[in-house]
């Protein structure tokens, strides 16, 4: 499944940023379900560090799939994931309020 998720990457044009985060979570939750939880928390660093520049919450829910995903691993790498996340997460609203 990731390599889906690295061909949607290299075919997106420039300006589709808040996709390319998407594609990014993607991928970087298809890596750890696949058992590669350094190159799974290193997609999720650059989708971290993309969704930092965005205010988008569509983008903001889509992160709050990493800690579930990324679940089973405990290692730094996987640990500072999570910590940032969810600082991330927590920073934007996820739902527009009616």
């Amino acid at each position: 499944m990731s390599r889906h998720f690295t061909d949607a990457l290299a075919l997106r044009r420039p300006g589709f940023d808040r996709v390319k985060v998407m594609d990014r979570v993607g991928l970087a939750a298809a890596l750890f379900d696949e058992g590669e939880p350094e190159q799974g928390a290193a997609a999720a660093r650059q989708a971290l560090d993309d969704a930092a520049r965005l205010d988008s919450t569509l983008v903001a829910s889509r992160l709050n799939t990493l800690p579930a995903a990324a679940h089973p691993y405990v290692t730094t790498a996987v640990e500072e994931v999570r910590t940032r996340g969810a600082d991330l997460a927590g920073s934007r609203p996820t739902a527009v309020a009616a």
